[in-house]
């Protein structure tokens, strides 16, 4: 987070000098998830089955990398069932995604900061 604040500091000094001398007060905003509301199970599980559809991938090479048996993923793909949560990190990296791409939070936060 310091790296962040200190290369914004940084190209907002850069723009101040080439356009106003005067100081000028910025606000830096963005989205983060709200880790207390917690995860959205169902828009994650659409995720996951979208993301396993578009790389074409089926349910018996997903089996197989997850040790379970290719009904187990036909189940939590289509019948509303929720695969174990410790299965992401294999998932995260048979789709080429990061688990955090996975995941719908519930909600998220909007955090925001002036610098001047």
């Amino acid at each position: 987070m310091i790296d962040v604040y200190r290369t914004i500091i940084k190209v907002l000094e850069t723009n101040r000098k080439k356009h106003n001398p005067e100081r000028i007060d910025y606000i830096v905003s963005w989205e983060e998830p709200d880790r207390v509301k917690g995860l959205d199970l169902e828009a994650t599980k659409k995720r996951v089955c979208e993301l396993i559809k578009t790389k074409g991938l089926k349910d018996k090479v997903i089996a197989n990398q997850l040790g379970i048996t290719p009904q187990a993923v036909n189940k939590w793909r289509h019948k509303g069932t929720f695969f174990v949560i410790e299965n992401l990190y294999v998932l995260s990296g048979l789709l080429g995604v990061s688990v955090d791409k996975l995941l719908v939070p519930k909600a998220v936060k909007k955090c925001s900061f002036n610098i001047e």
